[in-house]
């Protein structure tokens, strides 16, 4: 990452305003929770707050359970990469950066998936041909942390009902984990 060479002044109540260069470079948005220690050297941290983190054995189980109800790829993300993945192909890993398309559904804040995005194909990944048929949103504290995803290639075998069940439960339930 390339140095910055942005001064600013701490405040009387001792805050520090993030120049909107440094917010928009790192995707860091109003509300959005930052981590905030130091390191070895005495340097102040700031790093976005990923929920996520230690939950990634948790969000790999459940996907495998998914999977295993259901014979359908599942996908979960946070609002930037995936960090959980059953039965798809390796292309579609953790650790992987999820679509642009969808990192703008979760950075949306909108707490309703518009109808067409939830009818349409969303790719998880850059390039991907096919997406997601059905997904609900991870929330926490009112903010969106993240996606559980089914994915679907072909329209012969589209999730129904308990499917889509199923991916709110495991929305609701890792929404509750990582709560902020």
């Amino acid at each position: 990452m390339k140095a910055t060479g942005i001064v600013r002044k701490i405040d009387d109540l001792g805050r520090v305003v993030i120049p909107k260069e440094i917010r928009k470079t790192l995707k860091v948005k109003e509300g959005m929770p930052l981590e905030i220690f130091t390191d070895q050297q005495g340097d102040i941290v700031l790093r976005k707050y990923l929920p996520f983190t230690g939950y990634t054995s948790i969000a790999r189980e459940y996907a495998e359970a998914i999977l295993n109800q259901t014979g359908i790829a599942v996908v979960i993300t946070d609002r930037e990469k995936i960090i959980a993945a059953a039965g798809c192909k390796k292309s579609i890993s953790e650790g992987g950066k999820i679509s642009r398309r969808l990192e703008k559904l979760l950075d949306d804040r909108d707490e309703r998936l518009p109808s067409s995005e939830r009818k349409g194909l969303v790719p998880v990944v850059e390039g991907m041909e096919a997406g997601s048929r059905i997904y609900s949103l991870i929330r926490s504290g009112g903010e969106i942390l993240g996606a559980v995803l089914l994915l679907t290639r072909d329209a012969v075998k589209i999730p129904g009902e308990s499917e889509r069940k199923l991916t709110e439960v495991a929305a609701d339930f890792l929404g509750r984990q990582a709560g902020i």
